[in-house]
């Protein structure tokens, strides 16, 4: 799937290149010797506060977050975390006024630390330097199509809140499970359900937890955006930018790693996931 992703290129000027971030999750690839920097800015340019994350920095020796171009909040000592030869994956969650930054596969990050003053995060820069030119290919730009067959492909969750947009008639599914794979326990969150008119949350494959009316929550022709949240067990449902229609509170949280998504009863999908 990472090979159909476009790869963007970046030079050796130390120049953030900036891009709309729709979610609170952050996943690329990048192929570089060293000096992979991603700002968090509130615009498509650098603004005050800005947030910084370097990898591989130091000559590749070191990484670090850095708040206000002033002193690193965090620094730690990577060797060999980039390559120019062949692609890395990172993610870099900036979700409760926190930022994490990790290698893909790995849950635990290698780096985190507060917003020192949180602020709203609407856009990603990204660049290289200091004799460094990069490769980069971010998961947030493949479109993800599914058919009407009611099974999950699944995706890692790094955060504990991620965006998409779907487009499909009705019966838009998501599972959040333990494993890429159906787990017990299971949430299940439907969207469009039952002919495009309720959307519900669902425990282990038995009753509904949550049920509300959705009508025409969806469509085929439409790109419509959501946002899902499930820290500490607290499961919301939204539409983009606006409070959840959906939501609950499971009593004996566990630790979600990965997102299913499939359409069915008729639906085929096409998506795009910010996670």
């Amino acid at each position: 799937m990472a090979d159909e992703i476009p790869a963007l290129g970046t030079d050796e000027n130390k120049e953030y290149r900036f891009r709309e971030l729709d979610g609170k999750t952050l996943r690329f690839q990048v192929k570089t010797a060293h000096d992979c920097h991603v700002a968090f800015t509130s615009a498509g340019e650098e603004t005050d506060p800005i947030v910084e994350v370097f990898i591989g920095g130091w000559e590749g020796a070191a990484s670090a977050i850095r708040f206000k171009k002033a002193d690193d909040l965090v620094k730690v000592d990577t060797p060999d975390i980039l390559s120019e030869g062949e692609y890395r994956e990172f993610w870099i969650a900036v979700d409760h006024d926190e930022i994490r930054v990790g290698k893909g596969g790995e849950w635990e990050p290698l780096m985190q630390a507060p917003i020192p003053e949180p602020f709203p995060i609407t856009h990603y820069g990204y660049s290289t330097g200091w004799g460094a030119v990069g490769w980069w290919k971010f998961m947030n730009d493949r479109v993800l199509n599914t058919e009407d067959c009611l099974t999950y492909n699944f995706e890692p969750a790094y955060g504990d809140t991620f965006s998409f947009s779907v487009a499909c008639s009705n019966d838009a599914h998501l599972a959040l499970t333990s494993g890429a794979e159906e787990t017990t326990p299971m949430y299940e969150i439907f969207i469009g359900g039952w002919e495009n008119q309720h959307s519900a949350i669902r425990l282990n494959k038995g009753d509904d937890m949550a049920k509300v009316e959705t009508p025409d929550a969806l469509c085929c022709e439409e790109e419509r955006k959501f946002f899902v949240s499930f820290r500490n067990g607290h499961i919301k449902v939204g539409y983009k930018d606006t409070d959840p229609f959906l939501q609950w509170t499971d009593p004996e949280p566990w630790k979600v790693t990965h997102v299913g998504y499939c359409t069915g009863w008729g639906a085929t999908g096409k998506w795009k996931l910010d996670i």
